[in-house]
């Protein structure tokens, strides 16, 4: 990462590091700290947690747990009961008081939530957890997973728009393609829905965290026919499946109507996604030359026929 975007980060850090102090200053004028309010929150959305989950999701000390578990247990906000699968461990829950307790401290964090966003419209309030889910996601060591991803087939409000934005962006920085591209796709899109026919022709629009980053669709064609256009997929969602799946959906959708034949332009680039076309039993069938796109590339087709 460049220094540019290290201090990018740091002055977001410094900007969200006083929004979190304005969030928890109705917390600390509560009777409880901080920590505390959050093992309360933790055991009213885990019931059957135990200590040891509680010392690896908030990283906390072993034994300033036991403290407050203890003093906890005896202000009767919280029950230890044992395990039914391990006689050693004890399951804790919050009592009808703890629950009550739990549901102040709940209300007061959503009302300084709403205090300190205020100002913000719905769509910018929806824009706002976008980007929080965005930056989760981002730093999150972990895999995503093929069940991360949802498909759906129905278009909204700015999805065609948003894939015209996408293949610009992603095809300038990744191949280096120009805005000639860009208009090419923006063509294609409007020719696709002036006639768009849902029974014949199908989008499957990958998202994750309510963010698009996936896109693929068949469009009808003479002597029935259909093509396969615009497929793409962001770079962290590549590897884990999800072209496999959106070519066995459009293949799925090809037969159950009655198409006999197939095929799609690609560029000599696009080494990945034509494996997976060869796969599905595409072949190679015409190859230009072209500077259709700001740079020269070879400009594949790919057809099949059943």
């Amino acid at each position: 990462m460049n220094r540019n975007y290290i201090n990018k980060i740091r002055i977001f850090n410094r900007f969200y590091t006083n929004i979190i102090g304005l969030l928890d200053t109705h917390i600390l004028d509560s009777k409880y700290s901080l920590p505390e309010a959050r093992i309360i929150f933790e055991i009213y959305h885990n019931p059957g947690f135990t200590a040891s989950d509680i010392i690896e999701l908030l990283e906390i000390d072993k034994g300033y747990l036991s403290r407050i578990l203890k003093r906890f247990e005896k202000q009767k906000i919280i029950s230890r009961t044992v395990s039914s699968a391990d006689k050693r461990v004890f399951v804790l829950r919050l009592t009808k008081l703890g629950e009550k307790e739990f549901l102040k401290l709940n209300t007061n964090s959503e009302n300084q939530l709403k205090r300190v966003f205020s100002h913000l419209s719905p769509a910018e309030s929806q824009t706002l957890v976008q980007n929080m889910r965005s930056i989760k996601t981002l730093s999150e060591k972990s895999n995503i997973a093929l069940d991360d991803i949802k498909i759906r087939t129905h278009l909204k409000p700015g999805d065609l728009g948003f894939i015209i934005h996408r293949h610009g962006k992603l095809y300038a920085e990744e191949f280096q393609y120009g805005i000639s591209f860009e208009t090419y796709v923006a063509n294609g899109i409007y020719e696709f829905y002036k006639s768009y026919n849902p029974n014949k022709e199908r989008v499957w629009v990958c998202e994750h965290n309510d963010q698009i980053i996936g896109f693929l669709l068949l469009m009808k064609r003479e002597n029935n026919s259909a093509q396969l256009r615009y497929f793409y997929l962001e770079e962290r969602y590549r590897g884990i499946g999800l072209g496999r799946k959106l070519l066995q959906l459009y293949m799925d959708f090809f037969y159950s109507c009655g198409y006999t034949s197939s095929y799609l332009w690609t560029a000599d680039e696009l080494e990945t996604a034509a494996s997976l076309y060869l796969k599905h039993g595409f072949k190679l069938t015409k190859e230009i030359e072209s500077t259709s796109f700001g740079k020269p590339v070879k400009e594949r087709r790919y057809d099949l026929h059943i």
